[in-house]
């Protein structure tokens, strides 16, 4: 990440807005709130698709999920991202050593939310597969998360 000219945190906040936003309709809307993960999916899937936020690389879903976990390393923004396969496209997106986790898994104790990167991670799951995932919540560390993605 480039070196910021102010002590303000953008990226930091939008991260925050983001489990704000969950953990607020999780508490309203109890169980009910899964059904706003399918259209954000497709939002996010829309605006990659036309504006090219990610490159999306490899032929098969587990390749295209290392390659997006290998950029995200490259961004500096994680120290470490992963994928675990644990069935025919199924897997856990692992990330270690977040740089927005300090500002929020501390303060907010994040549960039942979905990881902000796992998100992206699932809308190229969809691109990838034209499958709908199943909505998961990620389970989270004090520098990163695990999430299911299936």
């Amino acid at each position: 990440m480039s070196q910021n000219e102010t002590t303000i945190d953008i990226p930091a906040y939008f991260h925050t807005i983001l489990f704000a936003y969950q953990t607020r309709l999780k508490q309203i809307l109890g169980s009910g709130e899964a059904v706003f993960v399918q259209p954000v999916l497709a939002t996010i899937g829309k605006i990659d698709a036309e504006k090219g936020l990610s490159t999306i690389r490899g032929s098969t879903p587990a390749e295209i999920l290392e390659n997006f976990a290998k950029d995200l390393t490259a961004s500096k923004v994680v120290e470490k991202a992963w994928l675990e396969q644990t069935g025919f496209d199924e897997f856990v997106f692992h990330v270690d050593g977040c740089v927005f986790a300090a500002h929020t898994h501390d303060v907010l104790k994040p549960r039942d939310v979905v990881c902000p990167l796992a998100l992206i991670a699932m809308s190229i799951f969809q691109g990838a597969t034209g499958k709908k995932v199943t909505v998961t919540e990620s389970e989270f560390t004090p520098d990163g998360s695990k999430t299911v993605i299936e």
